[in-house]
């Protein structure tokens, strides 16, 4: 699972909001974890103090996680914020970035900031992100994945089975399916066809629960605790919202859209809506996220047969 976790922060209490997740994920994976600062470049010699302060007190943040038995290191670089986190991810091969979103309401990129949105539409590796006056996370009991039966969601599926074995959660699977727009029903579209099946949606819940059932079943023959159910509703996002906080997971696992550019057409209109409003963490994985896959190709191949 996760065993080298990287914590970019920037000294305020909102980045601070981050750590609480991080002491959590490292006590129930084991993972050593690396906290990042970076000072922008260049400093003058006058301001070698910002630097030696900034060492400073990254390493009072180190030294509390030490004492609760997490294996930590304090990393300061000079530089551009995005490009050396990125470097620092490669550099000591993590398997997970942890980063906090801003906490304003409005466009996805408000919501998560320049540096969360660059470092997400570049990563090689999964990130998790929370947002300031969630839940605070202080074990991983339960995970809420949801699934569509997609490589990308597989992909979801995979991680969350591995994080789920290696915690010992549950999984809770989620597929949502879209009833007609009432619109439809209107007439006088698609030339002229005017005629839906009124069997359309029961049939479409049908088959998304016959799909969840057997994979939480074929989850519990490998010994995963895991349950599943499908919901005909017209919001997949806020259905996956609500679906989290009644079942007050820790943690929502799930895909995102392997897209470059603004966050929304980065995570996809789903997965940006469940970032901004889940009161839980978010664990995003990619589909194009081959280096990360590579080193979990075992477990990629588990979500697969699943």
């Amino acid at each position: 699972m996760f065993s080298r976790i990287l914590v970019p922060l920037d000294g305020s209490a909102l980045s601070n909001v981050a750590l609480p997740v991080v002491r959590t994920m490292a006590r129930q994976t084991g993972s050593k974890v690396t906290l990042l600062r970076v000072v922008p470049r260049p400093l003058l010699v006058t301001d070698q103090t910002v630097f030696d302060e900034t060492t400073y007190s990254l390493k009072r943040v180190a030294d509390e996680l030490a004492a609760n038995g997490i294996q930590v290191e304090a990393v300061v670089r000079q530089g551009e914020v995005v490009d050396e986190i990125l470097l620092q991810s490669r550099k000591q091969a993590a398997d997970l970035i942890v980063m906090r979103t801003h906490g304003r309401a409005g466009l996805g990129r408000a919501m998560l900031g320049s540096v969360t949105e660059r470092v997400l539409a570049a990563s090689t590796i999964p990130v998790l992100l929370l947002r300031p006056g969630g839940r605070r996370l202080t074990h991983i009991h339960k995970l809420l994945v949801p699934i569509d039966g997609s490589a990308g969601g597989a992909v979801a599926l995979g991680t969350a089975v591995e994080l789920a074995r290696t915690s010992g959660a549950t999984m809770s699977l989620l597929q949502v399916a879209v009833p007609i727009p009432m619109y439809v029903y209107a007439g006088g579209l698609y030339g002229g066809v005017n005629y839906v099946d009124p069997a359309w949606d029961a049939e479409a819940l049908a088959g998304a629960s016959r799909y969840v059932e057997g994979i939480a079943q074929r989850l519990r023959g490998a010994d995963v605790m895991a349950s599943g159910e499908a919901l005909l509703v017209p919001n997949v996002a806020e259905a996956i919202v609500t679906k989290a906080d009644e079942e007050e997971a820790d943690l929502i696992v799930m895909s995102t859209h392997a897209l470059s550019g603004p966050a929304r057409a980065l995570l996809g209109s789903v997965a940006d809506a469940v970032v901004r409003h889940a009161h839980c963490p978010v664990l995003l994985v990619r589909r194009n996220q081959t280096a990360w896959l590579a080193r979990h190709a075992a477990h990629t191949e588990t979500a697969h047969s699943l």
